[in-house]
């Protein structure tokens, strides 16, 4: 049985919470004076605390011919301060039970510590020292750009399918920051210096380009205390917002056949421009809903159609991305049954199966989304990790703490008419797509 729960069902699920949700969330934000945007989600069920610091900055902002600034200045953000020694964060972490990671992604890049409440202090103060302390010596450096690399070789270089797609993202984005790979191409990882880190944190790393979000035993009031006891002494300073991507991107269909060694089945891709700036916040939830309707689960209409009734794929999914900014993707995935299936092949049974699964979407339908999303809301919650992503991606993405209480209204919102109008945009308009598939070599 497919199991699958999808950034937008956590989305949706989290969102799809009539009266619930504003009750259990209970987010209340504030400002400090230094820019610091603080978000707080009290949670009393349990003594713990998810402390999650966003820097509104990723790959996209790596400098030309640079690529994987972001995610090194993320490794070396572990190795020391002015007030901290090599290596000690995760030393101290450990040894006081926490649990701590981070992560670079296009649009953000993301630090957080997991641990009893009554060790949020050391937290907050380890976070905010490397946020304006932070020291890189060349050995660190080295050895962490060394790192890098040997992540970029185990993972992409050696990986057929990473490269497939890496390939399939480069073609299809041109000169777009979404072309780039988040973590550098080899020769650029291997060129970056200490300066081009420094120069990247310096610029960024500050806290009015930052959201921190606190999930767990806490207060709003206690949280103000803290806040300004640890991130308001750190100096303010504005950082211009990004402008809107000029990357123009034709109307074109392109097709990409490879076979690769390594690969024991073919897989197929395809991906469906979304313009920046051509697509509401409706239209985008609207597009979503669609993604459920055809692949969300086991149950859902072209999964079942194509992998329980027709058996010609063991796998398929329909996934939406989209930054107002940036523009976004509607993708499409396959593992094909029939080894011997090709390009066109997939082409023609995605579109016709899409086609008549849209013909048979029903309002009855909508609801029967939002119901079974609202029926997992109280799982969902119960996760302090799982709120604290959330509400962080709403907040990177522009949403003030008000919408994000307030988005079950919006979901009720979104009607049947939204769901065909968006869906008939969507299909009718010019627009770029990529056809991909990857083989045995």
């Amino acid at each position: 049985m497919k199991f699958k729960i999808s950034i937008f069902s956590l989305f949706f699920i989290l969102c799809f919470s009539l009266s619930v949700k504003a009750k259990m969330l209970n987010l209340n934000g504030f400002v400090l004076d230094n820019g610091l945007k603080v978000v707080v989600a009290q949670n009393k069920k349990a003594p713990v605390i998810m402390h999650k610091l966003y820097y509104k900055v990723g790959s996209v902002d790596d400098p030309i011919y640079k690529g994987g600034v972001a995610h090194l200045l993320e490794h070396l953000m572990f190795r020391g301060t002015k007030n901290v020694k090599d290596r000690e964060f995760n030393y101290l972490t450990e040894i006081n039970g926490a649990d701590n990671n981070a992560y670079t992604t296009y649009s953000h890049t993301g630090y957080y510590e997991f641990s009893d409440i009554s060790k949020l202090e050391l937290m907050m103060a380890l976070e905010a020292d490397r946020m304006e302390n932070l020291e890189i010596n060349d050995e660190a450096f080295y050895k962490e750009r060394d790192v890098v690399l040997e992540e970029r070789m185990q993972r992409y270089e050696t990986n057929p399918s990473i490269k497939f797609y890496e390939t399939l993202n480069r073609v299809f984005w041109e000169k777009h920051p979404y072309g780039r790979s988040v973590g550098g191409e080899i020769e650029e990882i291997k060129g970056l210096e200490k300066k081009d880190v420094l120069d990247f944190y310096n610029k960024y790393y500050k806290p009015s380009n930052a959201i921190l979000v606190m999930v767990g035993d806490i207060s709003v009031d206690e949280a103000k205390i803290l806040a300004n006891k640890y991130y308001g002494k750190i100096k303010g300073e504005n950082i211009k917002d990004k402008e809107s991507d000029d990357v123009l991107l034709k109307s074109d269909k392109i097709n990409i056949d490879m076979a690769l060694s390594g690969i024991t089945a073919p897989r197929f891709v395809s991906y469906w421009h979304l313009k920046n700036g051509e697509f509401s916040d409706k239209e985008i939830l609207a597009l979503k809903v669609v993604s459920e309707f055809l692949t969300g689960d086991d149950t859902a209409y072209l999964y079942d159609k194509l992998v329980y009734q027709d058996k010609s794929f063991l796998s398929v999914g329909v996934d939406v991305s989209y930054d107002e900014k940036l523009g976004g993707i509607v993708s499409f995935y396959g593992v094909p049954a029939d080894l011997s299936m090709k390009l066109d092949d997939f082409k023609k049974i995605m579109s016709e199966n899409i086609k008549v699964a849209m013909d048979n979407f029903e309002e009855n339908k909508l609801q029967e989304i939002k119901n079974e999303s609202l029926s997992n809301t109280i799982y969902m919650l119960e996760n302090p990790q799982s709120i604290a992503s959330f509400v962080g991606a709403m907040l990177i993405d522009g949403k003030s703490v008000e919408e994000i209480e307030n988005y079950d209204e919006f979901i009720k919102s979104v009607s049947f008419d939204d769901v065909r109008g968006v869906w008939d945009k969507l299909v009718n308009n010019d627009k770029r797509e990529i056809y991909g598939m990857i083989k045995p070599n």
